[in-house]
């Protein structure tokens, strides 16, 4: 009971670090993606009703779960097939954090924005998108690891 409990402790550790390795890698292409769709609409390219900021980091943020979705399915959780239930759960979920990271961002580029005592904070855009990416892990991990790519699902 000892060794299997071991065992499980060991494989989710090596779990974890594989999913913050990727989860590094789809924030980074995120992030670069970000900036590029940033700098390539126009800040009233979308109004009256969307601003670049939402519809740059929607964009962007697809960019990275894409890179999530192929690298987590094939080395963290160890699965080939063609499973579409589980694409389905995966696109859910990440539904869900989208609109949670796109709200998240919009949010606190508001509050840097409009706060007086945030008019001075540099990097505006980088933390409020580490703000909303950060929060969002946690539920994208649990979401994966308990849903998603279920305990006890066959494994490659």
């Amino acid at each position: 009971m000892v060794v299997a409990r071991a065992k499980a402790l060991s494989e989710n550790k090596k779990q974890l670090t594989k999913f913050v390795l990727i989860g590094g890698l789809a924030v980074l292409t995120d992030l670069v993606c970000y900036y590029i769709f940033l700098n390539l609409f126009p800040a009233d390219a979308f109004e009256p009703t969307l601003d670049n900021e939402a519809v740059s980091k929607s964009l962007s943020f697809l960019c990275g779960l894409s890179v999530t979705y192929w690298f987590n399915k094939r080395w963290t959780w160890r699965r080939k097939d063609r499973d579409t239930g589980r694409l389905m759960r995966f696109l859910l979920i990440y539904g869900i954090s989208l609109l949670l990271n796109v709200g998240i961002n919009s949010g606190l580029l508001h509050l840097l924005h409009t706060q007086a005592w945030l008019a001075e904070v540099p990097f505006k855009y980088f933390f409020a998108f580490a703000g909303a990416t950060g929060s969002c892990s946690v539920f994208n991990f649990v979401g994966q690891k308990f849903w998603i790519f279920r305990p006890g699902e066959e494994e490659i």
